[in-house]
């Protein structure tokens, strides 16, 4: 029983600190996804975008997880109808450059040049995004 009580109090503590992100990241692109501000920002992140294999509108998602967190990202996901190889693509850009904007300070305060770090792993999150995009269209 006591295992069952840490588990609920230790989901809910979780819960309790991602909602803040999800939420408002979601109602910010649900609401905003049919506009020109959308539009605009896909337009000049499309070439990239499809690069990767993704829409235009991605690129929101991958801004979010680049400079806020994963769950930015997730909240700017959700209301995008992306298939698994979008998603997959995805996760995998913001697993190597998520929440660059923290952890270059992190970074920083460490004596570490953080625009290095920032350029590596972006360059790197694009290029394996690219990558995964050119074997999955190679397998299917």
């Amino acid at each position: 029983m006591e295992l069952i009580k840490n588990g609920l109090k230790n989901g809910l503590n979780v819960t309790l600190k991602i909602v803040p992100y999800i939420i408002p990241t979601y109602i910010f692109v649900d609401y905003f996804k049919n506009t020109t501000f959308f539009y605009n920002i896909g337009d000049f992140f499309k070439p990239l975008m499809l690069l990767m294999g993704l829409p235009p509108e991605a690129s929101i998602v991958l801004l979010s997880g680049f400079m806020i967190n994963l769950y930015a990202a997730i909240g700017a996901m959700t209301p995008m109808n992306l298939s698994t190889k979008e998603v997959t693509i995805i996760g995998l850009v913001l697993g190597i450059a998520h929440n660059l904007i923290i952890e270059s300070i992190v970074l920083s305060k460490a004596g570490v040049k953080s625009y290095i770090t920032v350029l590596f792993r972006l360059s790197i999150g694009i290029i394996s995004g690219i990558g995964v995009n050119l074997l999955w269209n190679l397998i299917s």
